[in-house]
């Protein structure tokens, strides 16, 4: 039998996605220029078709809380009254929570793709009981009643 070159056996796992989709052709140049960075940031066949659904969503949430931001420049620049910069910097944030819930979803940020060391240690912890090795209290309560 002939033998096998370690690069063989090298176990690659295939992600969902197909390569690097391109953006729907109905997206405005801002939406396609977001939607081209935030694939291009991510492992090649990361976004699958339900990760596209994300994305869309995505993109237009950025293209808007961009105007927004651009929006609160101009106020800012012309000084104009605290209520209306106040309302819009609101909106401006409900939009930048949506898409990083997005990103979150899409798990398209470092920290989205990581384990924090609390649940690390959790997932340890529950590594150590197996579920048909659990017993009630009342099992429990009767194997020390009787000496066992």
């Amino acid at each position: 039998m002939p033998r096998k070159s370690a690069a063989s056996l090298a176990v690659v796992p295939q992600l969902p996605g197909s390569g690097r989709p391109e953006p729907p052709t109905d997206l405005d140049l801002a939406e396609q220029t977001l939607w081209r960075d935030v694939v291009n940031a991510l492992p090649a066949n990361w976004i699958d078709a339900a990760g596209r659904v994300l994305l869309r969503r995505l993109v237009a949430q950025a293209a808007v809380c961009l105007t927004m931001e651009e929006q609160l420049r101009a106020h800012r620049a012309a000084g104009t009254a605290v209520e209306e910069y106040s309302k819009l910097a609101k909106q401006h944030n409900d939009a930048a929570k949506s898409i990083e819930n997005l990103l979150a979803s899409l798990r398209a940020t470092p920290r989205s793709r990581s384990t924090s060391h609390a649940a690390g240690l959790q997932s340890r912890k529950a590594a150590e009981s197996r579920p048909w090795e659990i017993r009630g209290r009342r099992a429990e309560t009767e194997t020390q009643a009787h000496g066992k």
